[in-house]
């Protein structure tokens, strides 16, 4: 359910309209977080125009993350990150509600998620005690290959569709749209000439380290590969952890019935292209702890299921750029910048790492209140 939100307007770069009256905030960057952001700007009351060189429905690029991203709401915040775990927490509770209204429409899917630790004296994060359903399994419960697990309800993302869903908000708001690439938050302003922006708040991700007025050298990618499978009879997500923060294998079913297994978290690797050894490796590992992959009508309970068993229902193979920073997300109130002899508050939100749509609510309810300062 991709959306093309620059259908028939030929060359033309502005979508929606701007409301001249007002002194509109600007928001750079139009992921997962920039969208958010946004639209919890816009339902304050205020006029918003987006900038943005990446939009939803675009042809899958590893610099925009959000496009390629699981996605699921299984939180990573550390137990005494208690900032992550807030700006999560308040994420999982707009998307659970969002699910329970509108269903289907939401672009989210409810289920069951198995964390599996394979190293002795691995252990579970406090934040998955607080989801529906929590459960430690027991050793008679465990797979051979796991020392521990915990399991509970969360939600999974269909992302093209939920940032579709967005689009339609945010637009229906009132909320105005530029593509543009841009070089500083600085030039980014000629989009609301003549007026001058309340604020600008940052949401470029990895283009931090690019704009002139930012150049946040803290930042760097963390490259994910994963394989895209149609395979609607997996209802069930389930990662297997190896050592912390390291290498995962995961299976993220979407309401679509696609279904996402990976990855790879290369640090500070720009390779955009898929690497098909990666793509066997993540396919063999995921069968490890999934052999429920394999479409019922060849599966064989007597066979050890191989890649090849997968070929038939493989539907692309993605590469992202998390935009992973040194110290964490930055998330707070930044310098301001001088356009035509007036200064301008800025405020960043970025830098998320493989943490965005988990994140993305809490975080952009975040900037709401940064922003409140200025009222």
């Amino acid at each position: 359910m991709a959306m093309d939100i620059e259908s028939a307007m030929g060359p033309s770069i502005v979508i929606g309209y701007s409301h001249p009256k007002d002194q509109p905030f600007l928001v750079c960057g139009f992921g997962v977080i920039g969208l958010t952001t946004s639209i919890r700007l816009v339902q304050r009351g205020h006029s918003v125009v987006a900038v943005a060189e990446h939009l939803p429905g675009d042809p899958l690029t590893a610099i925009y993350a959000s496009s390629a991203a699981g996605a699921h709401h299984v939180s990573f915040a550390a137990d005494d990150d208690l900032r992550q775990q807030a700006v999560d927490q308040r994420t999982f509770e707009v998307m659970w509600k969002e699910e329970h209204t509108e269903g289907e429409a939401s672009a989210l899917m409810k289920l069951r998620q198995v964390e599996y630790y394979g190293l002795e004296g691995q252990k579970h994060i406090k934040f998955f005690e607080g989801m529906p359903d929590f459960h430690v399994h027991s050793q008679e419960e465990l797979k051979p290959y796991a020392k521990h697990a915990v399991s509970f309800t969360t939600l999974t993302m269909d992302t093209s569709a939920y940032l579709a869903k967005l689009v339609k908000i945010f637009l229906s708001l009132g909320g105005t749209i530029h593509r543009a690439r841009i070089t500083s938050l600085q030039d980014a302003t000629r989009f609301v000439l003549p007026q001058t922006p309340r604020a600008i708040v940052n949401c470029t991700g990895l283009g931090s380290r690019e704009l002139l007025d930012v150049m946040d050298d803290k930042l760097y990618p963390i490259r994910g590969q994963v394989v895209v499978l149609n395979a609607p009879w997996v209802k069930e997500g389930c990662t297997n952890q190896v050592g912390d923060g390291g290498k995962r294998t995961y299976i993220i079913p979407r309401s679509s019935g696609e279904v996402i297994i990976g990855g790879t978290r290369d640090v500070d690797d720009w390779n955009p292209d898929p690497i098909p050894e990666t793509s066997l490796d993540i396919k063999r590992r995921a069968l490890e702890i999934f052999p429920e992959l394999v479409p019922p009508h060849i599966r064989m309970e007597s066979q050890k299921p191989s890649p090849e068993d997968l070929s038939s229902i493989v539907v692309r193979e993605v590469v992202g750029f998390r935009p992973a920073r040194k110290g964490g997300m930055r998330l707070e109130r930044g310098k301001n910048i001088e356009v035509n002899q007036t200064s301008i508050p800025v405020v960043h939100n970025y830098g998320h790492s493989g943490a965005g749509w988990q994140s993305s609510w809490g975080c952009a309810e975040t900037v709401v209140k940064l922003v409140g300062d200025l009222e």
